[in-house]
């Protein structure tokens, strides 16, 4: 099957309405159609926008205790036809809000370190917020979004998991899937430590050699029939067993060989996605570029594109009028909509 990403691929172009870099953003379905949910470099509130009609939105939440610096890391799920995002900050931890009235669902909990990452997944059935702490030693927690904090009764929402044990620098990149039957989270640090845990039980599953870089995304992709973590950072995506621990490495164009950390052009997001029924990846880069990477075929797709200007932050695959297609965002203040396939 052949896949492709090129400049002739950029489909859609549009400014924050702020005009303040775009952090983080994430992509959820509304009524049949995506919407993208994103925060900016301010971090005071949350902007959605309509690819359909190029329009934007933005939204203002209550600001629960412990409130800091604001929201520059986000998810965003639907429960019951209504939008619940999740985030927080590198020196804020995480909470929870309805995105239409601003409504806080979870509170920030002051024994918890402040947000690294945070993405969302529904590996068992139901919606989970997968988050990664900045602090040190590092913790790892997925929230059941369907559960809420009930102030007036002192019922507080509890993690489904809550694991501290394993990562000694703050965590770049967490996804979540299914291996074996069982729900499982991947987490990489910015240590080089990718570990993967079982959802149901807590405990760690697989450890991976430790990476040359720090991580800056991490995902689950079916390869070649088996389950394989995605991890990246540097100049290299990596392909890991969860039997052997062991990393296969594609490599950005011109990434040297004797070191693979690439200070101020290297990997600083990622997603995976399945297109025409191929596992893919997509990359973004600190000096702009996005990637678009074959994991069945272990290659790069095409050439990396430029259109960013500057540092791009976040990526995310999803279908837009039946079309593969990757969102990406960054400090140009710009999303960029890129068709895949």
């Amino acid at each position: 099957m052949f896949l492709a990403m090129d400049i002739s691929d950029l489909l859609l172009t549009s400014r924050i309405i702020s005009g303040a870099p775009i952090q983080d953003l994430d992509v959820v379905v509304v009524d049949g159609r995506p919407l993208v949910v994103c925060v900016d470099s301010r971090g005071q509130h949350v902007f959605t926008w309509d690819p359909a009609g190029d329009r934007w939105a933005e939204h203002a939440l209550d600001i629960p205790d412990g409130w800091s610096e604001g929201l520059l890391n986000i998810g965003a799920v639907v429960l019951d036809g209504r939008v619940v995002v999740g985030g927080g900050c590198y020196r804020q931890g995480f909470a929870q809000w309805d995105l239409s009235t601003g409504a806080v669902r979870t509170a920030i909990r002051e024994d918890h370190g402040g947000l690294a990452s945070v993405s969302t997944a529904e590996p068992a059935g139901r919606s989970l917020f997968l988050c990664g702490d900045s602090s040190v030693p590092a913790g790892v927690r997925a929230w059941d979004a369907a559960e809420r904090d009930v102030p007036e009764t002192g019922r507080m929402a509890e993690p489904v998991l809550d694991a501290r044990q394993e990562h000694f620098d703050g965590i770049g990149g967490i996804a979540a899937g299914v291996l074996d039957g069982d729900p499982v989270v991947v987490s990489g640090g910015w240590d080089g430590a990718v570990v993967l845990w079982d959802l149901g039980s807590g405990d760690a599953r697989s450890y991976f050699e430790t990476t040359p870089v720090p991580v800056h995304g991490a995902g689950l992709a079916a390869v070649d029939g088996e389950l394989r973590v995605v991890a990246a950072g540097g100049a290299s995506v990596l392909l890991g067993d969860p039997e052997t621990g062991e990393w296969e490495r594609m490599t950005l164009p011109g990434a040297p060989v004797e070191r693979d950390y690439w200070d101020g052009i290297g990997i600083r997001c990622l997603d995976v996605g399945v297109v025409n029924g191929m596992p893919v990846a997509v990359t973004g880069t600190e000096n702009g570029r996005v990637c678009a990477w074959d994991l069945q075929g272990r290659r790069l797709l095409g050439k990396p594109v430029k259109e960013h200007r500057q540092e791009v932050y976040a990526v995310r695959i999803f279908e837009l009028d039946g079309r593969s297609v990757a969102v990406t965002g960054g400090q140009d203040g710009m999303l960029r909509v890129w068709g895949l396939g």
